[in-house]
């Protein structure tokens, strides 16, 4: 048994036994009402399992939470503590309840040592209840029994860039995107060069390595996370690439499944995973593309193009009813004496709008491409780059901005912490440490 287990008295805490493995790679948010329990926190994020984490802490209790969450998105773990015992608990949370995201995982900590309390707030869906004060290790242990069921550690989001014919600068602009994320939201990001004859993501960065996407598609051992960190190219301190051979004498057919595997093991392994795929249409490729989040269309505004366009998207509407669909990007809009397809008749054709246009400028994408630069780099005011920024927006889609989309559609839909209906019926019978700008006001 854990040792916050043995000191809490709870006997059927879900985690026991040393912790072996990281704790995945989630957003801790925390909200503390004694200096005591913050400390504990902040101490807990230099321990070597919590490496992969994200930890902020703030104090002003369940109130501050409740206040904060109304305007954002809450973490993937959000750890409060409460001065309350007893009933007065469950009426202090009923205000968190209303703000809590479905996917967010809740810890309690709180003075009393009341199983009868710790089974309820269980069953009414806290995730983890922690009688403060606390050690940091029990705190570590009481994240670990949260995440410990498979599927539990949030996956990466997938983004995919296919280019509806060659040349249509699909892989610059996926280039570009994986790295402008990866800097916007400050958050890991993997660039996966999928196109094993012709890639160029170690080109455009500038790096080369020995160690590629094939290894991951081809290797003898099976791929986890432990061999997938060494065919990476560590970038900075957020972008990684595993980059596509240089070579021409390498296999271009491979197994569906292992594709999907390869594809589950890298969601795992980062926070945002950005796939250039190649303009080929072998099983292997369909089935990789399909698995995305979001699939960006690459085009460029002449005939075949937009036949191919219209080919890709219609496909792609039918075989994913229940995703996003596909966003359109024209490439290399206004080349000089070459006569294009308006925006407007392109959206005429496909049946709705195009999401970016992209403008011709070979003066910019030949110097980053040459010099191993993003487009950024070279020149952070030009339009083009404006543009990209906003695509990557659109790509994101803050849970924040998700969360106030989805606002005045029901309440009731909420899979996450429900108190409410508990709380009322309890009336009527008696009734790396580091904070974001916004918490760290409160610390």
């Amino acid at each position: 048994m854990s040792s916050a287990a043995q000191d809490t008295g709870f006997e059927d805490q879900g985690f026991s036994g040393p912790i072996e493995t990281l704790i995945p790679r989630i957003d801790i948010e925390s909200f503390c009402t004694t200096g005591p329990m913050a400390t504990a926190i902040q101490e807990s994020a230099y321990d070597r399992r919590m490496a992969r984490t994200s930890i902020a802490v703030a104090m002003g209790g369940t109130k501050r939470a409740v206040e904060i969450y109304e305007e954002s998105a809450t973490p993937h773990l959000l750890i409060v503590e409460t001065n309350e015992t007893g009933l007065e608990v469950f009426d202090e949370l009923e205000g968190l309840a209303g703000v809590c995201d479905p996917d967010t995982k809740v810890i309690v900590c709180g003075p009393s040592n009341d199983v009868t309390l710790y089974r309820e707030l269980k069953r009414q869906g806290v995730d983890e209840y922690i009688v403060s004060p606390a050690a940091p290790i029990q705190i570590i242990e009481a994240i670990a029994t949260v995440f410990a069921e498979p599927g539990e550690a949030p996956m990466a989001r997938t983004i995919g860039f296919v280019g509806v014919k060659g040349g249509a600068g699909a892989s610059t602009l996926a280039h570009n995107a994986a790295w402008k994320i990866s800097r916007v939201e400050e958050k890991e990001v993997m660039l996966v060069d999928m196109d094993v004859q012709f890639g160029t993501a170690g080109l455009d960065f500038n790096r080369e390595s020995t160690r590629t996407v094939l290894d991951a598609l081809t290797g003898a051992d099976e791929l986890d996370d432990v061999k997938l960190q060494r065919l990476l190219i560590e970038y900075d301190d957020y972008l990684s690439i595993l980059a596509a051979p240089s070579s021409l004498e390498v296999e271009t057919e491979f197994d569906e499944n292992n594709v999907i595997d390869m594809i589950q093991t890298i969601r795992a392994a980062t926070d945002y995973a950005v796939f250039d795929f190649p303009h080929i249409w072998s099983p292997w490729i369909q089935r990789s593309i399909m698995q995305m989040e979001e699939i960006v269309l690459v085009a460029t505004p002449e005939l075949a193009s937009l036949r191919n366009l219209k080919a890709f998207h219609d496909l792609m509407m039918a075989r994913r009813p229940n995703d996003n669909p596909p966003r359109i990007v024209l490439n290399h809009v206004g080349v000089p004496k070459r006569p294009e397809i308006a925006a407007e008749d392109v959206a005429d054709i496909i049946g709705r709008d195009v999401d970016l246009i992209i403008p011709y400028d070979p003066t910019l994408f030949g110097e980053a491409s040459n010099n191993g630069q993003m487009i950024e780099e070279v020149n952070v005011k030009h339009e083009a780059v404006a543009n990209l920024t906003e695509l990557c927006n659109t790509l994101t889609a803050s849970r924040t901005s998700l969360k106030k989309a989805g606002r005045g559609k029901g309440a009731d839909k909420r899979k996450g912490l429900d108190l409410g209906k508990f709380v009322s019926m309890l009336k009527k019978k008696k009734k790396k440490v580091k904070a974001t700008p916004e918490l760290a006001d409160e610390a």
